[in-house]
Formats: C-alpha cells, sequence, structure tokens
C-alpha cells in the first residue's frame, strides 16, 4: 500500500504531530492493510521534514509493521538528510 505522506502536510516539524499522523494512518487507512503487504511511505511532495516528525512517525510504524515498511526514494535533501539522521536507509 503506497501513502502519500504529504496528506498530512507538506512542512513535517514537531514530534507530538508525527505521532498524531502515524495514529491517524493506522487507524484510518492501515486497517484495510492485507496480510504481508507492504507500507510504502513517499516523500515526494514533502517540502520539509524534521529529525523529530520522521523518527516519531516511521518509529511507530516500525513498531506494530516492522520491515514491511519501505521508505520510497526521494530527491529532496530535507528528506533524505533526516532520514540518515535518524537511523534509516536512504533509498536511491
Amino acid at each position: 500500500m503506497r501513502v502519500d505522506v504529504s496528506k498530512f502536510g507538506q512542512s513535517l516539524l514537531s514530534r507530538p504531530a508525527g505521532r498524531e499522523a502515524a495514529l491517524a494512518l493506522q487507524a484510518n487507512v492501515l486497517r484495510d492493510l492485507k496480510g504481508g503487504e507492504d507500507i510504502e511511505l513517499d516523500f515526494s511532495k514533502v517540502l520539509v521534514l524534521t529529525p523529530s516528525w520522521g523518527d516519531e512517525f516511521i518509529g511507530l510504524l516500525r513498531e506494530k509493521y516492522g520491515e514491511r515498511v519501505k521508505i520510497l526514494p526521494s530527491d529532496n535533501p530535507s528528506v533524505q538528510l533526516t532520514l540518515k539522521t535518524i537511523g534509516e536507509k536512504v533509498p536511491v
């Protein structure tokens, strides 16, 4: 399942907002996730991603779905640097 992360905003800044977004995604979208289906996070339309938002959002999803959470490539330096900062592999 592909998730357009920009639906939570183009500037993703705070840890509380990242938590709220992850919980909303789980409650409203991921409830329809089929067994074994990957969750592809698409940050292509995001302008700014901070480490606090990214860590909270991706971290909560990883706690529940583990390696099924995939991050799609992005050419945005803000997204790339944040992923690197929070210890995520930067997809190419």
